[in-house]
Parts: structure tokens; sequence; C-alpha cells
């Protein structure tokens, strides 16, 4: 009951955790942000200090290297990415500092703090916005010897707010309830931005060229994603395992990537292929239990537009 109640904290009030799956490289130097508009599939231009912007690197053949915060400061950006892709993402970006001057660091010492929930903003000052599931958020980036005490100020603000600690079971639970996908295991290296369903929140199409844009452009303009991911139900109280097959009769249609429980089903996250998803809502399969197509996650609650 405790993860339900977290759960609920997020939805209605706001949760804190700490985000130990994430890592934080600086970048820095006189071309460090034009450099970075290279780089990114979002628009970085106009983010004042205490901005952030939500965006992919790309692989130069368009697939999702690393989801990415980038959190702005008066004199460098922070990029909150995950933690298992820093030395991938170290790589790529030296690959493409030529003449620039820019400086990247793997900061090992500095570790993410999130709030998420309506009342997030309200947790405490500083920091940068990151709404991560549609309902609103904040986070800060604190060293390793201010970590516990700033993970037990900012939980004990929550709580004044009505919230309180969030889990690791509840914090992924939430991803799936609210149709949120996470790296590294509802998209990644595999996948294309429009498969994510991530497009609205983490891509621009109004800014000047980045690494991967190419593809980006051509799928949007000239043809379809191979498969998209999509929110889905399952008759079952036991939720079906990651790449279990998503059947239409006796064809493989997509598989699952999540799902946890929801009331006396299972709701979870699943790659359809093209050409089914004018097949309607119903008629689908997982592990022999009936499933429903709720929708494609962008059109999903915990898929929000940008900021206008």
């Amino acid at each position: 009951m405790a993860q339900a109640r977290e759960v609920d904290w997020i939805q209605r009030s706001v949760g804190v955790l700490s985000l130990s799956d994430r890592a934080i490289i600086t970048v820095s130097g006189d071309d460090a942000r034009e450099w970075l508009q290279g780089q990114l599939t979002n628009q970085l231009d106009g983010v004042e200090p205490g901005g952030s912007s939500y965006a992919f690197v790309l692989t130069l053949k368009g697939r999702i290297l690393a989801d990415v915060y980038a959190l702005f400061r008066e004199d460098d950006v922070w990029l909150d990415v995950p933690a298992a892709q820093v030395g991938a993402l170290l790589e790529r970006f030296e690959r493409y500092i030529i003449m620039e001057d820019v400086d990247l660091e793997h900061r090992n010492d500095l570790h993410v703090i999130t709030a998420q929930g309506p009342s997030a903003n309200e947790v405490a000052e500083g920091g940068w916005p990151a709404d991560r599931l549609g309902v609103g958020g904040r986070q800060w980036v604190v060293s390793d010897a201010d970590l516990e005490l700033e993970l037990e100020r900012l939980t004990e603000r929550s709580r004044e707010l009505g919230g309180g600690s969030v889990s690791g079971q509840a914090w992924s639970q939430i991803h799936v309830l609210r149709g949120r996908p996470r790296f590294g295991i509802d998209f990644g290296e595999w996948t294309y931005p429009q498969e994510s369903g991530l497009n609205p929140v983490a891509v621009s199409f109004n800014k000047g060229c980045y690494i991967g844009q190419e593809t980006v452009v051509m799928l949007e303009n000239r043809g379809k994603a191979p498969k998209v991911l999509w929110r889905w139900a399952v008759e079952s109280t036991e939720p079906p395992k990651a790449k279990a097959a998503i059947l239409l009769g006796d064809t493989v249609v997509g598989e699952i990537t999540s799902a946890v429980p929801a009331g006396e089903g299972t709701v979870g996250l699943g790659f359809l292929k093209r050409g089914y998803e004018t097949e309607g809502r119903e008629g689908f399969t997982v592990d022999g239990a009936p499933a429903q197509a709720l929708g494609p996650v962008e059109e999903g609650p915990g898929v929000c537009p940008p900021p206008t």
C-alpha cells in the first residue's frame, strides 16, 4: 500500500527521490552553448540560466544515444544524462569538438534529486524545471557531501505539502501508469525519436542542424516510423514481462517494454508495428490475455506539450 500512496503523492501533491540512474556531464568554454545547439535535438536558444531543456542525443543515423536534461547556469551547462551512457556520450561528444572552445567533464561527485507533482515548485527555490511525468517537476544537483542532508530537507518540505519520499518501485510504476517511457527500458539506442513518442517534449523542428537531424526530418516529412510506442491495458493480474509479444490474431504486431499492476489488471507500454494502428483498439492479446490499445504515448498524459 505504501507504493500506491507514493504514486498518489506524485499525481496529487509531490514526491521526492534521488535519481541514482542519472549522472552529470558539465559542458563549459566560450563555445559551449553554440556547440551544444548542434548536438541536441531540442531548441537551446533563449534558455536563460536557471532554465532547462529536455532533448535527445542522437547517433549519426538518427537513433537515440541518450535522453538529456540540459541545465543552464551562468557560465556553463550541466547535462543530466543516463549514468550507463556517460562513456558513450563523452566519446560521441568529443568526436564533434573540432576547433570549438568546449570542455567536457563527468562529475561523478554530483547527484540529481527530483521533486515531481503539482506542488513540485513549492518544495524549494533554486534548481531547474524538469517535468518528467506531465504533472510538474523540479530538480536539484547536489554534491556527495550534501546528498543525504539535502534529500532529507527536500523530503521534509514535501511532507509539509502533503507528499513524501518516493521509492524506486513507485517511480517505475508511475512512469508506466502515466505513459512516460524511460530511456534504457522503453526506448534507447534501438529506437528513433518518432518511435519513442517523446517528440513533443524532446525535438524541435524549428532549429538549426544537429547530429542525426536528417533521419528525424525524413521520418517526419516523407515516411513513417517502423514502430511506435503505445499505451496498453491487459486483462491479467500478472504483468507481462519485457519483450512479451503483442498479437492480433496469430500475427505478432508488437512487443511490451514495461508493465505494472493497475486495479484488477495491468497497464503497460509497448511498440506497435506500422500499419496496425488502423486496426482498432480491441482484439489484441498479450500472453493469452485480452489487451486493449489505449493510444500512442505521444497522446498520453505523461507527455506534455512544450511551453509556449
